[in-house]
């Protein structure tokens, strides 16, 4: 009778886990403390960054980043001072001139505004572009846009046949002048150099996120 009842028992161990063996391991909710010791802060960062790697930080925490043995692109955009700076987990590795929409002050509400939108986004894609050398697409808009969207149009700021627009993305330029005078020429999208693009193009992936700040 125990033997009858030890052959049960690994019956059904093994018919547990052959069932679980098609699916994907579920994902277990992860430690904050345990997050924070994977995207370690450098000691000997230059003092300039202090603030902007926090951001970073905090962006990467409240998206759930945690790759072991692989830290995260994150684009880090001020319109203000009309910087981007690449991070590779929370550390900055360089910062390059970039240019906005024709309307660089205000947060992007609809199509056709000229504004940069702000925020938290995420890479789409990637891809060759004919005119503009690559092209990184963002996942604009997103639910917050949807909604800051929704609430222009409820006070009147924007029409109420207003579109909100998409297909915002960061880019090269087809006139490399316009970008080295400091010319905001496009119609809502990040714009960089095409030589600054193409160092940056091959550690962008997609999911990588692209933080956009007014200041």
């Amino acid at each position: 009778m125990r033997r009858i009842w030890l052959f049960l028992g690994v019956a059904a161990l093994l018919f547990v886990m052959g069932g679980c063996s098609s699916q994907k391991p579920l994902v277990t909710a992860v430690p904050l403390e345990e997050m924070e010791a994977d995207i370690e802060e450098e000691e000997n960062i230059d003092p300039r960054y202090r603030a902007d790697q926090r951001v970073v930080k905090e962006v990467l925490q409240e998206n759930h980043y945690r790759k072991r043995g692989k830290k995260p692109t994150v684009l880090l955009v001020h319109k203000e001072s009309r910087k981007l700076t690449v991070f590779r987990g929370t550390t900055p590795l360089k910062t390059y001139p970039v240019v906005l929409g024709r309307n660089p002050r205000n947060d992007k509400l609809r199509q056709g505004d000229m504004c940069t939108p702000e925020g938290i986004y995420k890479v789409v894609c990637k891809f060759p572009h004919a005119k503009w050398n690559k092209f990184i697409l963002l996942n604009y808009p997103t639910t917050k846009n949807w909604l800051k969207f929704a609430e222009a149009k409820k006070r009147g700021k924007i029409p109420i046949t207003a579109d909100i627009g998409g297909e915002i993305g960061i880019h090269g330029t087809e006139d490399d002048l316009k970008n080295l005078t400091g010319e905001n020429w496009t119609l809502g999208c990040v714009s960089l150099r095409n030589k600054h693009l193409d160092e940056i193009y091959p550690l962008i992936e997609d999911g990588s996120l692209v933080v956009i700040q007014r200041k």
